[in-house]
């Protein structure tokens, strides 16, 4: 049952043309196989099954087509199955040729069911050891509360089982026991300096200077060389501290395709490198979707097909190109198509019902299932049957109808979209390569 905080949420989301933070499955049309698919692949993966797996799916398709809502969808699911997620977005400051920059956005962007807001990353590793001091107690009996002794052979007790454990990760990078000793340490003796300083340290924070290091004990930093087994240790914590698995989303992959050639195939050898890391079960418990467009995938230049050894992992099968195979979601691609008018008559019809929750009216006895059909093919035979490039532009502006409906506006003068508004939105998306702005409909 849909909240009206959740609802209102959603409301504001869509004004802004972006994708709801949460409540997506209220908003999904289309794409369920894909999403029920996905849930499977987690499951699978998780540290219940087995002791644990790992996987990927690289979901490409035009701007439009629902990669990201897909992907907020499922992040969703993940969070509910008890699972960890962090989503990061390929940019200029996460560089997927520089993998050190791409594992510090993954702990920057961790969450989890009852952390949302901010990195869970603290949380995670506080769960984890308060775990290992109540065995440590219970164990060996002890009182460190009220023996000066009982807390030296705890905090001894504790270093030698944070070793290992993070040897059981496979972790060899020196400094990470020592930092999460450090990190444990500092909380201990309420010195909240050195507890950030050392979670810092393991999280990639490039900041923490000389001095720092010194009170933590460590050296060096994380980068291309140790990220990786970093990434396994804060996996073994994950399953330690009771948690399902970790989602990694790697939105915007495509971003490289601004780059040069040689940065290109660095950013291409490193997915191929995290590709084979998970087809080998070397990240169990771990599940990586990655999205890009399909000029990232199927173009001849500036593409993926560049790297003949990526390429040669995850290319489309002969037959799955053929017309005539469909629904076949177990490859290493998931293409998605263009967003369809029925899949929008579908959504908005679930908007109008959401706009009704948080603002206590009847929408339907104004805006009917006529109207919202009649008002779709107004934007088809605006755009000569380009209405699956503009979704968000389409849902801002059904709002702004549910809105002047409800102020007691005559909104069938809304159905009309001039000329020159048409213009106007097909530049911008022009200007924004193909990627739908948020943009105003001047109806």
């Amino acid at each position: 049952m849909l909240d009206i905080s959740t609802g209102e949420a959603i409301l504001r989301a869509l004004r802004n043309g972006t994708v709801p933070s949460k409540g997506t499955h209220y908003l999904l049309a289309g794409n369920k196989r894909e999403k029920d698919y996905l849930n499977r692949e987690l499951d699978y993966v998780s540290f219940t099954n087995d002791n644990g797996h790992s996987g990927f799916k690289f979901i490409y398709g035009p701007y439009g087509s629902g990669k990201s809502f897909l992907c907020e969808v499922v992040k969703e699911d993940a969070l509910k199955k008890g699972f960890a997620v962090s989503e990061i977005v390929i940019s200029k400051a996460v560089q997927l040729q520089n993998f050190e920059t791409v594992y510090q956005a993954i702990m920057t962007g961790l969450r989890t069911n009852s952390q949302r807001d901010y990195s869970a990353i603290r949380q995670i590793f506080q769960e984890w050891l308060s775990k290992e001091k109540k065995d440590i107690i219970m164990k060996y009996d002890l009182d460190p509360d009220e023996n000066d002794e009982d807390e030296e052979k705890l905090m001894e007790l504790l270093e030698q089982k944070i070793g290992d454990e993070i040897a059981k990760a496979n972790a060899t990078t020196s400094g990470i026991v020592q930092a999460i000793y450090s990190f444990y340490k500092g909380l201990m003796d309420g010195d909240r300096q050195l507890s950030d300083w050392a979670l810092g340290w393991i999280s990639g924070d490039t900041s923490i200077d000389r001095t720092a290091k010194s009170r933590i004990g460590v050296k060096g930093k994380v980068d291309k060389t140790n990220a990786f087994e970093f990434l396994l240790a804060l996996l073994h914590i994950l399953k330690l501290s009771g948690y399902k698995g970790l989602l990694i989303i790697i939105d915007e992959v495509e971003t490289v395709r601004k780059e040069r050639r040689d940065i290109r195939y660095q950013a291409f050898e490193n997915l191929r490198f995290l590709i084979d890391m998970v087809s080998k079960d070397r990240l169990k418990g771990c599940y990586m979707l990655f999205t890009g467009t399909d000029d990232l995938i199927e173009n001849e230049d500036r593409s993926i097909k560049e790297h003949d050894a990526l390429y040669s992992r995850i290319k489309p099968l002969s037959l799955q190109i053929k017309e005539s195979v469909k629904g076949v979601l177990s490859t290493p691609l998931m293409k998605l198509q263009r967003f369809s008018s029925e899949q929008l008559i579908e959504v908005a019809f679930k908007v109008r019902e959401i706009h009704g929750l948080v603002h206590e009216w009847v929408p339907k006895n104004v805006i009917d299932d006529t109207f919202i059909k009649q008002y779709v093919d107004s934007f088809t035979i605006a755009f000569d049957q380009e209405i699956t490039v503009l979704p968000r532009t389409f849902l801002r502006e059904f709002l702004f109808v549910l809105d002047a409906a409800k102020e007691g506006n005559d909104v069938h003068s809304l159905l009309n979209i001039s000329p020159h508004t048409v213009k106007r939105i097909k530049h911008n998306i022009e200007v924004a390569g193909g990627r739908e702005t948020a943009v105003d409909v001047e109806l």
